[in-house]
Protein backbone atom coordinates (compact mmCIF):
# COMPACT_ATOMS: atom_id res chain seq x y z
CA UNK A 1 0.00 0.00 0.00
CA UNK A 2 1.32 3.43 -0.98
CA UNK A 3 2.05 5.57 2.06
CA UNK A 4 1.36 9.27 2.45
CA UNK A 5 3.80 12.18 2.44
CA UNK A 6 3.73 14.60 5.38
CA UNK A 7 4.55 18.14 4.21
CA UNK A 8 5.70 20.33 7.10
CA UNK A 9 5.53 24.06 6.24
CA UNK A 10 6.59 27.12 8.27
CA UNK A 11 3.65 29.18 6.95
CA UNK A 12 0.62 28.74 4.67
CA UNK A 13 1.57 28.33 1.00
CA UNK A 14 0.50 31.30 -1.11
CA UNK A 15 0.48 32.72 -4.63
CA UNK A 16 0.54 36.31 -3.34
CA UNK A 17 3.92 36.58 -1.66
CA UNK A 18 6.40 34.91 -3.99
CA UNK A 19 9.56 33.34 -2.59
CA UNK A 20 9.15 30.33 -0.32
CA UNK A 21 5.37 30.63 -0.02
CA UNK A 22 5.01 30.38 -3.80
CA UNK A 23 7.52 27.54 -4.01
CA UNK A 24 5.56 25.55 -1.40
CA UNK A 25 2.32 26.06 -3.32
CA UNK A 26 3.77 24.63 -6.53
CA UNK A 27 5.56 21.82 -4.69
CA UNK A 28 2.25 20.76 -3.16
CA UNK A 29 0.40 20.98 -6.46
CA UNK A 30 3.03 18.81 -8.14
CA UNK A 31 3.32 16.25 -5.33
CA UNK A 32 -0.42 16.21 -4.63
CA UNK A 33 -1.15 15.27 -8.25
CA UNK A 34 1.02 12.15 -7.86
CA UNK A 35 0.88 11.09 -4.20
CA UNK A 36 -1.31 11.47 -1.14
CA UNK A 37 0.05 14.51 0.69
CA UNK A 38 -0.96 15.93 4.07
CA UNK A 39 -0.04 19.55 4.85
CA UNK A 40 0.71 20.64 8.42
CA UNK A 41 1.47 24.34 9.02
CA UNK A 42 0.92 27.11 11.59
CA UNK A 43 -2.42 28.93 11.38
CA UNK A 44 -1.01 32.26 10.19
CA UNK A 45 -2.16 34.95 7.73
CA UNK A 46 -2.99 33.39 4.39
CA UNK A 47 -4.48 30.20 5.83
CA UNK A 48 -7.85 30.72 4.11
CA UNK A 49 -6.14 31.35 0.76
CA UNK A 50 -4.09 28.19 1.18
CA UNK A 51 -7.22 26.15 1.93
CA UNK A 52 -8.84 27.51 -1.22
CA UNK A 53 -5.79 27.05 -3.45
CA UNK A 54 -5.04 23.52 -2.23
CA UNK A 55 -8.58 22.14 -1.99
CA UNK A 56 -8.52 18.79 -3.75
CA UNK A 57 -4.71 18.85 -3.88
CA UNK A 58 -3.88 17.77 -0.33
CA UNK A 59 -5.50 14.72 1.23
CA UNK A 60 -5.61 16.64 4.53
CA UNK A 61 -4.67 20.16 5.63
CA UNK A 62 -4.02 20.86 9.30
CA UNK A 63 -3.39 24.46 10.37
CA UNK A 64 -2.30 24.69 14.01
CA UNK A 65 -2.89 27.78 16.14
CA UNK A 66 0.50 28.73 17.64
CA UNK A 67 0.88 28.45 21.41
CA UNK A 68 4.55 29.32 21.75
CA UNK A 69 7.37 27.14 23.10
CA UNK A 70 6.89 24.94 26.13
CA UNK A 71 8.62 25.64 29.46
CA UNK A 72 11.44 23.14 28.88
CA UNK A 73 11.98 24.46 25.35
CA UNK A 74 12.26 28.01 26.70
CA UNK A 75 14.78 27.29 29.41
CA UNK A 76 16.81 24.93 27.23
CA UNK A 77 16.68 26.99 24.06
CA UNK A 78 20.11 27.73 22.59
CA UNK A 79 19.55 27.30 18.85
CA UNK A 80 18.39 29.86 16.29
CA UNK A 81 14.85 28.45 15.91
CA UNK A 82 11.93 28.29 18.36
CA UNK A 83 9.63 25.25 18.43
CA UNK A 84 5.90 25.81 19.00
CA UNK A 85 4.52 23.22 21.42
CA UNK A 86 1.12 22.84 19.73
CA UNK A 87 2.65 22.29 16.29
CA UNK A 88 5.25 19.94 17.77
CA UNK A 89 2.50 17.77 19.31
CA UNK A 90 0.62 17.49 16.01
CA UNK A 91 3.78 16.59 14.09
CA UNK A 92 4.82 14.03 16.71
CA UNK A 93 1.41 12.31 16.63
CA UNK A 94 1.30 12.32 12.83
CA UNK A 95 4.75 10.80 12.48
CA UNK A 96 3.91 8.13 15.09
CA UNK A 97 0.72 7.11 13.24
CA UNK A 98 2.45 4.86 10.72
CA UNK A 99 0.61 6.54 7.80
CA UNK A 100 3.64 8.21 6.30
CA UNK A 101 6.43 6.97 4.09
CA UNK A 102 8.36 10.25 4.27
CA UNK A 103 8.22 13.80 5.62
CA UNK A 104 9.20 16.86 3.61
CA UNK A 105 10.49 19.68 5.82
CA UNK A 106 10.40 23.17 4.35
CA UNK A 107 13.57 25.08 5.35
CA UNK A 108 15.85 24.40 8.33
CA UNK A 109 13.65 26.46 10.68
CA UNK A 110 11.29 23.46 10.81
CA UNK A 111 13.98 20.88 11.63
CA UNK A 112 13.46 21.17 15.42
CA UNK A 113 10.12 19.37 14.89
CA UNK A 114 12.00 16.31 13.64
CA UNK A 115 13.17 14.38 16.70
CA UNK A 116 15.88 11.68 16.83
CA UNK A 117 13.05 9.17 17.23
CA UNK A 118 11.61 10.03 13.79
CA UNK A 119 11.57 6.74 11.90
CA UNK A 120 10.43 7.90 8.45
CA UNK A 121 12.84 9.31 5.83
CA UNK A 122 13.30 13.10 6.00
CA UNK A 123 13.57 15.29 2.90
CA UNK A 124 14.74 18.82 3.69
CA UNK A 125 13.89 21.57 1.17
CA UNK A 126 16.27 24.54 1.51
CA UNK A 127 15.14 27.71 -0.25
CA UNK A 128 18.50 29.44 -0.10
CA UNK A 129 21.69 27.73 1.02
CA UNK A 130 24.51 30.14 1.74
CA UNK A 131 25.48 32.21 4.73
CA UNK A 132 25.84 35.96 4.82
CA UNK A 133 29.16 37.23 6.14
CA UNK A 134 29.51 38.20 9.79
CA UNK A 135 30.71 41.66 8.73
CA UNK A 136 27.54 42.25 6.72
CA UNK A 137 25.30 41.11 9.58
CA UNK A 138 27.10 43.41 11.99
CA UNK A 139 26.60 46.35 9.64
CA UNK A 140 22.86 45.64 9.32
CA UNK A 141 22.13 45.80 13.06
CA UNK A 142 20.67 48.95 14.59
CA UNK A 143 23.00 50.23 17.29
CA UNK A 144 25.32 48.19 19.51
CA UNK A 145 22.51 45.98 20.84
CA UNK A 146 21.20 45.25 17.34
CA UNK A 147 24.67 44.38 16.07
CA UNK A 148 25.32 42.10 19.03
CA UNK A 149 22.04 40.26 18.46
CA UNK A 150 22.87 39.83 14.78
CA UNK A 151 26.28 38.38 15.61
CA UNK A 152 24.82 35.93 18.16
CA UNK A 153 22.21 34.78 15.64
CA UNK A 154 24.91 34.39 12.98
CA UNK A 155 26.92 32.13 15.30
CA UNK A 156 23.83 30.08 16.26
CA UNK A 157 22.86 29.59 12.61
CA UNK A 158 26.36 28.45 11.75
CA UNK A 159 26.48 25.92 14.60
CA UNK A 160 22.97 24.61 13.86
CA UNK A 161 23.74 24.25 10.16
CA UNK A 162 26.99 22.38 10.70
CA UNK A 163 26.18 20.23 13.72
CA UNK A 164 22.44 19.96 14.41
CA UNK A 165 20.81 18.70 11.22
CA UNK A 166 19.08 15.31 11.64
CA UNK A 167 19.76 12.41 9.30
CA UNK A 168 18.14 13.20 5.94
CA UNK A 169 17.23 10.99 3.03
CA UNK A 170 17.79 13.94 0.72
CA UNK A 171 18.33 17.70 0.78
CA UNK A 172 16.78 19.67 -2.07
CA UNK A 173 18.22 23.04 -3.06
CA UNK A 174 17.34 25.54 -5.78
CA UNK A 175 20.62 25.86 -7.70
CA UNK A 176 23.85 24.09 -8.59
CA UNK A 177 25.80 26.65 -6.57
CA UNK A 178 23.68 25.89 -3.49
CA UNK A 179 24.26 22.17 -4.06
CA UNK A 180 28.03 22.68 -4.00
CA UNK A 181 27.83 24.76 -0.81
CA UNK A 182 25.59 22.23 0.90
CA UNK A 183 27.71 19.22 -0.05
CA UNK A 184 30.83 21.04 1.14
CA UNK A 185 29.20 21.76 4.53
CA UNK A 186 27.57 18.30 4.83
CA UNK A 187 29.80 15.71 3.18
CA UNK A 188 28.07 12.46 2.31
CA UNK A 189 24.53 13.84 2.19
CA UNK A 190 22.47 13.35 -0.94
CA UNK A 191 21.68 16.78 -2.40
CA UNK A 192 19.24 17.24 -5.29
CA UNK A 193 18.70 20.43 -7.32
CA UNK A 194 15.00 21.36 -7.63
CA UNK A 195 14.98 24.88 -9.08
CA UNK A 196 12.49 27.63 -8.38
CA UNK A 197 10.14 28.29 -11.24
CA UNK A 198 7.48 30.53 -12.69
CA UNK A 199 4.06 29.90 -14.24
CA UNK A 200 4.51 30.97 -17.85
CA UNK A 201 0.86 30.25 -18.62
CA UNK A 202 -0.30 32.79 -16.05
CA UNK A 203 2.33 35.49 -16.57
CA UNK A 204 2.22 36.56 -20.20
CA UNK A 205 4.97 38.50 -22.02
CA UNK A 206 4.76 42.26 -22.34
CA UNK A 207 3.27 43.01 -25.80
CA UNK A 208 4.73 46.47 -26.38
CA UNK A 209 8.20 47.84 -25.60
CA UNK A 210 7.66 51.49 -26.47
CA UNK A 211 8.81 53.73 -23.60
CA UNK A 212 7.51 57.31 -23.78
CA UNK A 213 7.71 57.54 -19.96
CA UNK A 214 10.27 54.97 -18.77
CA UNK A 215 9.51 52.87 -15.68
CA UNK A 216 12.32 51.05 -13.90
CA UNK A 217 11.00 48.24 -11.71
CA UNK A 218 12.48 46.41 -8.73
CA UNK A 219 10.36 43.91 -6.79
CA UNK A 220 10.71 41.79 -3.67
CA UNK A 221 10.08 41.61 0.06
CA UNK A 222 11.17 45.10 1.05
CA UNK A 223 11.90 44.06 4.63
CA UNK A 224 14.65 41.67 3.51
CA UNK A 225 18.09 43.14 4.08
CA UNK A 226 19.38 42.23 0.61
CA UNK A 227 16.40 43.98 -1.01
CA UNK A 228 16.75 47.03 1.23
CA UNK A 229 20.36 47.35 0.14
CA UNK A 230 19.44 46.93 -3.54
CA UNK A 231 16.61 49.51 -3.33
CA UNK A 232 18.88 51.98 -1.55
CA UNK A 233 21.61 51.56 -4.16
CA UNK A 234 19.10 52.15 -6.95
CA UNK A 235 17.66 55.25 -5.34
CA UNK A 236 20.95 56.87 -4.30
CA UNK A 237 23.57 55.71 -6.81
CA UNK A 238 21.71 54.83 -10.01
CA UNK A 239 18.36 56.57 -10.48
CA UNK A 240 19.51 60.22 -10.09
CA UNK A 241 21.89 59.81 -13.06
CA UNK A 242 19.17 58.10 -15.11
CA UNK A 243 16.71 60.88 -14.37
CA UNK A 244 19.14 63.57 -15.46
CA UNK A 245 19.06 62.02 -18.94
CA UNK A 246 15.38 60.95 -18.80
CA UNK A 247 13.44 63.47 -16.64
CA UNK A 248 10.17 61.52 -17.05
CA UNK A 249 11.68 58.28 -15.73
CA UNK A 250 10.10 56.59 -12.71
CA UNK A 251 11.57 54.06 -10.30
CA UNK A 252 9.06 51.68 -8.71
CA UNK A 253 10.00 49.69 -5.62
CA UNK A 254 7.21 47.13 -5.38
CA UNK A 255 6.84 44.62 -2.57
CA UNK A 256 5.41 43.90 0.83
CA UNK A 257 6.60 45.08 4.23
CA UNK A 258 8.74 48.04 3.12
CA UNK A 259 11.30 48.83 5.79
CA UNK A 260 11.49 52.43 7.02
CA UNK A 261 14.73 52.80 5.05
CA UNK A 262 12.84 51.91 1.88
CA UNK A 263 9.81 54.08 2.64
CA UNK A 264 12.11 57.07 3.07
CA UNK A 265 13.29 56.66 -0.53
CA UNK A 266 9.90 57.73 -1.95
CA UNK A 267 9.78 61.02 -3.85
CA UNK A 268 11.53 62.65 -6.83
CA UNK A 269 10.26 60.02 -9.25
CA UNK A 270 10.59 57.10 -6.82
CA UNK A 271 7.42 55.22 -5.87
CA UNK A 272 7.29 52.78 -2.94
CA UNK A 273 4.07 50.76 -3.22
CA UNK A 274 4.13 48.24 -0.38
CA UNK A 275 2.13 45.07 -1.00
CA UNK A 276 0.12 45.07 -4.22
CA UNK A 277 -2.90 42.91 -5.15
CA UNK A 278 -1.68 42.28 -8.70
CA UNK A 279 2.04 42.23 -9.50
CA UNK A 280 1.32 41.75 -13.20
CA UNK A 281 0.02 45.31 -13.49
CA UNK A 282 3.48 46.57 -12.52
CA UNK A 283 5.27 44.04 -14.71
CA UNK A 284 3.25 45.19 -17.73
CA UNK A 285 3.89 48.85 -16.93
CA UNK A 286 7.65 48.41 -16.55
CA UNK A 287 10.18 49.31 -19.21
CA UNK A 288 13.20 47.63 -17.60
CA UNK A 289 13.55 45.32 -14.61
CA UNK A 290 16.55 46.35 -12.51
CA UNK A 291 17.88 44.17 -9.65
CA UNK A 292 21.24 45.32 -8.24
CA UNK A 293 21.73 42.45 -5.77
CA UNK A 294 25.09 42.42 -4.03
CA UNK A 295 24.47 39.57 -1.56
CA UNK A 296 22.33 36.50 -1.09
CA UNK A 297 22.00 33.02 -2.54
CA UNK A 298 19.39 30.76 -4.04
CA UNK A 299 17.28 31.59 -7.07
CA UNK A 300 15.07 34.68 -6.90
CA UNK A 301 11.46 34.08 -7.92
CA UNK A 302 10.95 37.78 -8.64
CA UNK A 303 13.66 37.65 -11.30
CA UNK A 304 11.89 34.65 -12.83
CA UNK A 305 8.61 36.61 -12.88
CA UNK A 306 10.31 39.44 -14.77
CA UNK A 307 11.69 36.92 -17.26
CA UNK A 308 8.26 35.38 -17.81
CA UNK A 309 6.78 38.87 -18.26
CA UNK A 310 9.18 39.47 -21.14
CA UNK A 311 11.05 42.36 -19.56
CA UNK A 312 14.61 43.34 -20.43
CA UNK A 313 16.63 42.72 -17.27
CA UNK A 314 19.67 44.41 -15.76
CA UNK A 315 21.14 42.73 -12.70
CA UNK A 316 24.46 41.76 -11.12
CA UNK A 317 26.65 38.67 -11.10
CA UNK A 318 25.06 37.79 -7.75
CA UNK A 319 21.59 38.36 -9.21
CA UNK A 320 21.97 35.64 -11.85
CA UNK A 321 23.78 33.19 -9.57
CA UNK A 322 22.19 29.78 -9.79
CA UNK A 323 20.51 30.44 -13.16
CA UNK A 324 21.38 29.46 -16.71
CA UNK A 325 21.20 33.08 -17.87
CA UNK A 326 24.12 34.27 -19.99
CA UNK A 327 25.29 37.90 -19.60
CA UNK A 328 25.00 39.81 -22.85
CA UNK A 329 22.72 37.20 -24.39
CA UNK A 330 19.77 36.90 -22.00
CA UNK A 331 20.35 39.77 -19.55
CA UNK A 332 22.71 42.68 -18.98
CA UNK A 333 25.01 42.32 -15.97
CA UNK A 334 26.42 45.40 -14.22
CA UNK A 335 28.22 45.03 -10.90
CA UNK A 336 28.98 48.71 -10.35
CA UNK A 337 26.46 51.59 -10.17
CA UNK A 338 28.14 53.48 -13.03
CA UNK A 339 27.88 50.38 -15.25
CA UNK A 340 24.23 49.93 -14.27
CA UNK A 341 23.47 53.53 -15.23
CA UNK A 342 25.16 52.97 -18.59
CA UNK A 343 23.20 49.75 -19.21
CA UNK A 344 19.90 51.45 -18.37
CA UNK A 345 20.65 54.35 -20.69
CA UNK A 346 21.63 51.95 -23.47
CA UNK A 347 18.32 50.10 -23.23
CA UNK A 348 16.26 53.28 -22.92
CA UNK A 349 17.87 54.55 -26.11
CA UNK A 350 17.04 51.44 -28.17
CA UNK A 351 13.64 49.77 -28.44
CA UNK A 352 15.16 47.00 -30.56
CA UNK A 353 17.64 46.16 -27.78
CA UNK A 354 14.84 46.14 -25.23
CA UNK A 355 12.85 43.77 -27.41
CA UNK A 356 15.85 41.49 -27.99
CA UNK A 357 16.63 41.07 -24.30
CA UNK A 358 12.93 40.78 -23.43
CA UNK A 359 12.43 37.91 -25.88
CA UNK A 360 15.61 36.19 -24.67
CA UNK A 361 14.47 36.37 -21.03
CA UNK A 362 11.02 35.00 -21.84
CA UNK A 363 12.55 32.18 -23.89
CA UNK A 364 14.77 31.14 -20.96
CA UNK A 365 11.78 31.20 -18.61
CA UNK A 366 9.83 28.92 -20.94
CA UNK A 367 12.53 26.34 -21.63
CA UNK A 368 14.19 26.15 -18.19
CA UNK A 369 12.06 27.64 -15.43
CA UNK A 370 8.40 26.89 -15.99
CA UNK A 371 7.13 25.05 -12.90
CA UNK A 372 6.00 22.18 -15.13
CA UNK A 373 9.69 21.49 -15.88
CA UNK A 374 11.40 22.38 -12.61
CA UNK A 375 9.82 19.88 -10.24
CA UNK A 376 10.29 16.61 -12.11
CA UNK A 377 13.32 15.49 -10.02
CA UNK A 378 10.90 15.01 -7.10
CA UNK A 379 8.87 12.28 -8.80
CA UNK A 380 11.51 9.49 -8.78
CA UNK A 381 12.60 10.54 -5.28
CA UNK A 382 9.14 10.03 -3.80
CA UNK A 383 8.28 7.12 -6.07
CA UNK A 384 11.12 5.31 -4.33
CA UNK A 385 10.09 6.42 -0.82
CA UNK A 386 6.30 6.09 -0.95
CA UNK A 387 5.38 3.38 -3.46
CA UNK A 388 5.89 -0.25 -2.35
CA UNK A 389 8.22 -2.36 -4.46
CA UNK A 390 6.86 -5.37 -6.28
CA UNK A 391 8.20 -8.64 -4.86
CA UNK A 392 9.11 -11.33 -7.36
CA UNK A 393 7.52 -14.73 -6.78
Amino acid sequence: MTKRLLFLAPAPPSDRQGGGALRMLHLLRFLGSRFQVDLVAPALDGMEDAQRLLKGVCAEMVFVSPQGPGFLDRIGHVGPYVKDRALAAIVRDRLASGMYGAVQVEKPAMLPYITPQTAVPVVLDVWSYGSTSALRLLRSGSGAVGRSRQLVRFIKLGIFDRLCWPVTQCVTVVSEEDRIRCERAHPGRRVLVVPNGVDCRTIRPKPDHAAPSPVLLFTGDMSAEANIDAATLLAHDVFPAVRRESPKAELRLVGRNPDLRVRRLAGSGIVVTGAVPDMELHLRAATIYVAPHVAGSGMRTKLLEAMAAGLPIITTSVGIEGTKLQPGRDVLVADQPVDMVESIQTLLASQSDRERFAHAARHMAEIWYDWSRCLWPLEPLYQHLLVPKAVAC
